[in-house]
């Protein structure tokens, strides 16, 4: 018992918690997924060059070959490039540019929660299909990703509707095959190839080892689901061949079947159990309560759509995955979409001993990394206490305080309202749970409303680009750029209409009078015909160092671009 917790506890709101659940979890989603959307500057790696991408996608009009500041990037296909541009288009008038397009998240996220909410009330009954979302924005993992312009997030939404489609497809072969073939085009427009390969082998193979699919309307199934996936798996590739064959050849031979080939530059990274040591973490906490439903289940694994289709779409996605050379943590996402519809699946059967540590430890868990974030927020905004305020500004020298009154208020009611439910979440098999995405919810808040400006200072390069663009002459020809980070060519591009001629794409160094350079501290400035003009980086940032040289052969010329 905890000391005056009767003062927090309130019949009523107990009871319309217990009475609305579908309503709290729509509140919840909606609290933990729009902060931190909007209101900071593109990060990189990956949303600096992702909004290159839609930048360019959107001044070009060319929504056929992605492009990143003048030059084809056809890492991924456009999809989720198409949409955020659209989300863009709607905003822009509201927004900056970043911040409209960052907002097609809020439909990729909804469609992704109502999809496995849908999933699991099919699945396990209405009554449960509310849990699932809960149980996926409490992951670890997924917080970073979701509130950033990458396409992982549209990923993550074709993985819950080819679920949905498991689902329903032994009962209504047409519906669930629509769905399945459309899931599977959506994941290979937004992620390529390999992710759509997941979905397919899962797919194809889930009537040969799930016995309620094993019925006379398989094939009925199957070819629906071709049928289905077929325009969004032709239809690009033909314009893409059209417009120039060599970038077909581009695209299958560098950015999909490269991610099996280690001849290329950088492959060879991590270990085939990269992930097995990754998703303990990154998949907390459903991890462990979707492998004790694979347990409790095991002979009957075979027998229930339930377990078998998101046991096997986990399991021929994470081999896929861990046969490449590329691995990242960003790719584990759509492993969280079957782990969170096994987990939600099997709570109710959960021992009280294994559901009461659950509820405790995330109750000291939250209310530790809550009261940290007020420490860290209240130091950094307001210099309180002084010591740590000092090693906060220490690690970003420049940043000044943003935090508003209503930022505050916001991390306020939040925080009030989780201690509100810690105390009003009536016991249930699914009480540990609810508390603990509650804690996530108010966790993101808190940082989001107190540290967030922290935090885009650390990771902006809008002071170092302003700063690049005072010191950029008026006459000039062109710029040339050598090891030049795609997330940087982009936000050049974004911030200060900045093209630069890169030496890496066959341009020679003396075509330009201008040269930018990127480079660590310790690297040595040019030799030879250069003179310094400018060097910065990022505040705080001890290893990036950018410099830019002027030729001393140049004898002037015309300018040819410059800041838009």
């Amino acid at each position: 018992m905890i000391f005056g917790a009767a003062r927090l506890r309130s019949d009523a709101l107990a009871t319309f918690l217990e009475s609305h659940r579908v309503l709290v979890t729509v509140v919840l989603c909606a609290a933990w997924m729009i902060p931190g959307l909007v209101g900071r500057d593109p990060w990189k790696p990956d949303e600096a060059f992702v909004l290159g991408v839609v930048h360019q996608m959107m001044l070009s009009g060319d929504f056929v070959v992605p492009a990143l500041a003048g030059e084809t990037f056809l890492r991924f296909p456009p999809f989720y490039y198409l949409t955020a541009a659209v989300s863009g288009k709607l905003f822009t008038p509201l927004l900056p540019l970043h911040d409209a397009v960052r907002l097609v998240n809020l439909a990729y996220g909804a469609a992704t929660l109502g999809l496995i909410a849908a999933t699991v009330a099919r699945l396990h009954g209405n009554g449960r299909g509310w849990l699932a979302p809960l149980l996926l924005i409490g992951c670890v993992g997924i917080v970073q990703p979701a509130h950033q312009l990458v396409p992982d997030n549209a990923l993550l939404t074709a993985f819950a509707l080819a679920l949905y489609g498991f689902a329903v497809g032994p009962a209504q072969a047409i519906r669930g095959g629509l769905t399945v073939g459309t899931a599977i085009g959506l994941a290979f427009l937004s992620r390529g190839l390999l992710c759509a390969l997941a979905l397919t082998v899962t797919t194809l193979l889930l009537p040969l080892v799930c016995r309620p699919c094993r019925t006379p309307r398989a094939w009925r199934w199957l070819l629906v689901a071709s049928l289905a996936a077929l325009p969004w798996l032709v239809i690009w590739p033909a314009l893409l061949y059209a417009r120039d064959p060599a970038l077909v050849s581009e695209w299958l031979s560098i950015h999909e079947f490269g991610r099996y080939r280690f001849d290329l530059p950088g492959a060879g990274k991590g270990t085939a159990f990269y992930y097995l040591k990754v998703l303990p973490w990154f998949a907390w906490p459903v991890l462990p309560f979707a492998l004790w439903t694979l347990w409790r289940g095991r002979r009957a694994l075979l027998d229930q759509v339930a377990l078998t289709a998101p046991a096997l779409l986990f399991v021929t996605t994470l081999l896929l995955l861990s046969t490449s050379h590329d691995k990242r943590e960003l790719l584990a996402l759509p492993l969280l979409v079957p782990l969170a519809v096994l987990a939600a699946g099997g709570l109710a059967d959960l021992r009280r001993g294994a559901l009461n540590a659950f509820f405790w430890f995330g109750i000291a868990f939250f209310l530790f990394f809550i009261a940290a974030g007020w420490v860290y927020g209240v130091a950094v905004e307001f210099g309180v206490p002084a010591r740590l305020a000092a090693h906060m500004a220490r690690m970003e020298p420049g940043y000044l305080s943003g935090t508003s009154g209503v930022m505050l208020a916001f991390a306020g009611l939040l925080t009030v309202g989780w201690l509100l439910a810690l105390f009003n979440i009536r016991r249930s098999p699914e009480r540990p749970f609810l508390v603990w995405a509650v804690g996530a919810t108010a966790f993101w808040g808190v940082l989001t409303s107190l540290m967030f400006g922290y935090f885009d200072h650390a990771k902006s390069y809008r002071e170092m680009v302003t700063s690049l663009g005072t010191a950029l002459p008026a006459e000039r020809r062109c710029v040339a750029s050598l090891a030049l980070g795609d997330s940087q060519r982009a936000l050049l591009h974004y911030h200060l209409g900045l093209v630069t001629q890169r030496i890496e794409s066959g341009v020679h160094i003396d075509t330009c009078d201008l040269l930018l350079v990127e480079g660590r501290r310790d690297t040595g400035t040019l030799e030879g015909p250069w003179q310094l003009l400018w060097e910065g980086h990022r505040s705080g940032d001890n290893r990036e160092r950018f410099r830019l040289y002027r030729s001393t052969l140049a004898a002037g010329g015309q300018t040819t671009e410059g800041p838009e």
